[in-house]
């Protein structure tokens, strides 16, 4: 009988660069780049520098690696090639003073199903995890809902860790923890909606024909927003509505992944203001070419 091996989650192509100033970088297995014990010496001599700056001036020089995935050919959001379905968090002991266990925290942390990795940080005084993501296409709202988390169980993570562009410098820790079982964290943030109900029950027949469109897109997840023209169209054909077609701009717009309640509602004040002359025959024109319509099937 032969042992059936389980798959190594580390065995994934990352891109890596050659200190910060690399452009362009190759790429590795993110276990090499863990488990890189090359700079060891750099590493220690480092943690005993008396400053800051003269810690970033050996940190510059380190090989970085960019945990969340493959890019190309610059590390830029638009360029990522594939993602790794990593995240990687910094936990920084300044961020997190009130913690007075902390000699405790990677053991505390390594309970966690989800942390597939637990290292000291270059400087030594914090810790970076890394963790599947089960929804690595939502990069960005995996992170929101993780820092919520977090935050829940008193630890509070470095609010940068959220772009899929973000830099770990090579580190090294004599006993780090390592779960090559880990499970896919599986938190996802969404932007909080402004109403449960957004259908609209009184007699206006504009508006049971908006709030009937507006069901549709919403039972059927249908982003008739995804550029910033259509965005702009849908919001000015609404805003023709005055107050009564906010509810329904905020529908619409809830449906792209890049949807924010702040920044949709700013919006739509804006449009009211200005009274751009795009009338709602517009939004059910736009809902035509979706598929989209008011009358009952």
């Amino acid at each position: 009988f032969y042992k059936i091996m389980k798959k190594d989650i580390f065995n994934i192509e990352i891109s890596v660069y050659n200190g910060v100033k690399d452009v362009y970088g190759t790429t590795c297995k993110l276990r090499a780049f863990l488990f890189d014990k090359k700079h060891i010496a750099e590493i220690e001599n480092l943690r005993t520098l008396p400053t800051k700056e003269e810690k970033n001036e050996v940190k510059k020089r380190l090989p970085m690696a960019c945990i969340s995935g493959v890019f190309s050919p610059t590390r830029k959001a638009e360029n990522l090639v594939r993602h790794s379905g990593f995240i990687c968090v910094d936990i920084d002991r300044q961020d997190n003073m009130h913690i007075e266990n902390w000699g405790e925290l990677k053991q505390e942390l390594s309970k966690l199903k989800e942390i597939a990795y637990i290292s000291l940080s270059v400087s030594g005084n914090g810790y970076f995890l890394i963790i599947p993501l089960k929804y690595p296409d939502y990069h960005k709202q995996q992170f929101e809902q993780l820092k919520r988390d977090f935050e829940r169980m008193g630890i509070i993570i470095d609010r940068a860790c959220g772009d899929v562009t973000r830099m770990r410098c090579l580190s090294y820790d004599a006993d780090p923890y390592v779960n090559t079982e880990a499970v896919p964290y599986t938190g996802y943030y969404r932007e909080p909606r402004p109403m449960n109900n957004y259908q609209y029950s009184g007699n206006d027949d504009v508006l049971d024909k908006v709030a009937k469109c507006c069901e549709r897109i919403e039972t059927n997840h249908i982003d008739i927003t995804d550029d910033y023209q259509s965005w702009f169209t849908v919001g000015c054909a609404l805003a023709s509505l005055g107050e009564n077609g906010r509810r329904f701009f905020h529908v619409c717009s809830s449906q792209n992944q890049a949807y924010k309640y702040a920044e949709c509602d700013k919006k739509f004040t804006n449009l009211v203001r200005t009274g751009k002359r795009i009338g709602i025959g517009s939004f059910f024109e736009i809902c035509k070419d979706y598929g989209i319509t008011f009358k009952d099937a």
